[in-house]
């Protein structure tokens, strides 16, 4: 079989059309993933009022911890999976070493940060009231 010069940009300039204008599986995939968030996840232990038990917390790294602490599951449970929102994203801690996490994960589940103690293991974070201190345990980033 033989193709003229004309038959195949022909050819090729009609497959082409078939494609949706403007998309790419590529480019759709990486649309669809959960932004990175460009600030760090703190995350450790607080002591809560309502129960008198140790919470896991997470906060933004950098910016005060108290109050802005989230409260997710007690001390003794996994922190994993538990979701929660910081400056508007949907986050959640994951892959966890026993109750350590070493991730944290957009609303897809995919992994934006990656968590270590990088030297904020058992440092004292001093709360003023009534809300009692916090022990960092590290920081997502």
């Amino acid at each position: 079989m033989q193709f003229t010069k004309g038959a195949l940009l022909a050819f090729l300039f009609a497959t082409a059309s078939l494609a949706a204008p403007g998309t790419s599986p590529v480019a759709t995939e990486l649309e669809a993933r959960a932004p990175i968030p460009n600030f760090k996840v703190g995350w450790g232990q607080e002591l809560q009022n309502h129960d008198q038990t140790n919470h896991w917390v997470v906060w933004v790294e950098g910016e005060s911890a108290c109050p802005a602490a989230i409260e997710l599951a007690v001390l003794t449970a996994s922190p994993c999976g538990q979701s929660f929102n910081l400056k508007g994203q949907q986050l959640s801690l994951g892959d966890c070493s026993g109750n350590e996490p070493r991730s944290v994960l957009g609303s897809d589940g995919s992994k934006v940060l990656t968590c270590g103690s990088n030297s904020k293991n058992g440092r004292k974070i001093t709360c003023h009231g009534s809300q009692h201190d916090i022990i960092q345990h590290g920081y997502c980033q």
